[in-house]
């Protein structure tokens, strides 16, 4: 299923939104939490709204930064979240990491992480970027497909197919040509949750991809 939402007016879904075959981790006040007929778990990361761009994960494990306060690693240990604190520089990994249940494709910028990352999400890791840029942002995924950033060139598309063992992989954007498809929306097997301002050819890319 496809649906659009925009959290508090803002467009970009992904930024607010961790969604994986187990639970969806969301911001309080979040509209849409019965779209996912998954747990759903309310939280802040960071002391902010944006879950999604500082956890990234998959049905494994969920990848947080080390500056979490005892009380957001609280709510996921209340709520069975197997979590991994990631001790980087760089702690938006939702903008730097790509993952399913297969695979999982981070920025260089977390290549001293790559073993700690594997053992978490219980998947092969690659380091590469897409388009030039961090994974995470520049597309989204689940266990048949991705769809990347529409400057992607065929060698990001193999690229990324292989770290995740994919079915097929797609360019494409979100929000009416926003390029950064990872900002935009975010799905599991099921599911995709994208921006209101998301075209039906956007959508259609989705559907075709990802299911």
């Amino acid at each position: 299923m496809i649906e659009k939402y925009d959290y508090r007016g803002e467009e970009n879904t992904g930024f607010h939104t961790v969604c994986t075959n187990e639970y969806v981790l969301v911001p309080v006040d979040y509209k849409k939490s019965d779209f996912f007929d998954l747990p759903v778990i309310e939280t802040q990361l960071n002391s902010t709204r944006l879950v999604g761009l500082f956890a990234a994960g998959n049905s494994n494990s969920l990848l947080v930064p080390d500056d979490l306060s005892d009380i957001e690693k609280s709510k996921l240990e209340d709520a069975d979240v197997n979590y991994v604190v990631i001790d980087s520089y760089y702690n938006a990994l939702g903008n730097l990491i790509l993952c399913n249940d297969n695979g999982a494709l981070i920025s260089e910028k977390l290549s001293d992480q790559k073993e700690e990352i594997e053992e978490a999400l219980d998947v092969e890791v690659s380091v590469g970027d897409i388009a030039g840029l961090n994974p995470g942002v520049s597309g989204i995924a689940n266990n048949h497909g991705a769809v990347i950033h529409r400057d992607a060139s065929e060698e990001d598309a193999k690229k990324v197919k292989e770290a995740l063992k994919l079915e097929d992989v797609d360019i494409g954007t979100v929000n009416m040509g926003s390029p950064f498809v990872g900002s935009g929306a975010v799905c599991n097997d099921n599911d995709v949750l994208t921006g209101e301002s998301t075209t039906g050819p956007e959508i259609g890319r989705f559907d075709r991809t990802l299911f």
